[in-house]
């Protein structure tokens, strides 16, 4: 599949903005703010690796799949072929490390841009920040590893035509931006939140 297939230069600048956006929401410029410690961002790792793989391995592959079999061109044995397409190569990116990998790059990406007051709960708004953090880098790392992946699998499996096949990857993309933005962002963001509101996090504490 062509890059362009991923995004302009215009929504790389739009996503570039929004991160930006967030991260000046997160980072506050009083003397008592202080960035994420190491036990913090392992903390967050262990969250966001435990959303991800729950999510692809039950939630998603039944989504993404029902995203193209609602589209009409399918025959029945294309839609089954595409459905097993789906949960085969979701499983395999889970058996590949693929949420551990997006997590080192989320809990860098959060590691870097949150501080919070030293000994306080993140806020209502430093917790809608680190939604819209999430949602607009897991969303950018979804789509590029692993939209055009199931997408190119479908077609291999169910003999897609070009048609078809710009049909599914279509589907299947604006279906799981859909997912990041409503279901899995919004989930990540509040099990962090909840994770960074526990004290024990990085103090030394059992």
């Amino acid at each position: 599949m062509k890059k362009s297939l991923f995004g302009s230069a215009a929504a790389a600048a739009v996503l570039a903005l929004g991160i930006a956006t967030a991260s000046a929401q997160l980072s506050p410029k009083d003397s008592g703010a202080a960035a994420l410690s190491p036990e913090q961002r392992s903390a967050i790792r262990i969250v966001i690796v435990e959303r991800l793989t729950d999510e692809m391995r039950n939630q998603l592959p039944q989504r993404l799949a029902e995203a193209a079999a609602a589209l009409s061109s399918l025959t029945p044995d294309q839609r089954a072929a595409i459905r097993n397409a789906i949960s085969t190569r979701l499983g395999d990116d889970i058996r590949d490390g693929l949420p551990e990998n997006l997590s080192e790059r989320l809990a860098d990406r959060l590691g870097s841009d949150v501080q919070m007051p030293r000994g306080a709960a993140p806020t209502p708004a430093q917790r809608a920040a680190i939604r819209s953090a999430i949602t607009a880098r897991l969303g950018e790392e979804m789509q590029e590893r692993v939209a055009d992946r199931l997408a190119e699998a479908a077609a291999i499996l169910a003999t897609l035509s070009p048609e078809q096949r710009q049909d599914v990857l279509g589907a299947v993309r604006a279906r799981l931006a859909d997912e990041v933005k409503e279901r899995i962002g919004h989930r990540l963001a509040e099990e962090i939140g909840d994770k960074l509101s526990d004290k024990t996090v990085g103090s030394g504490a059992k």
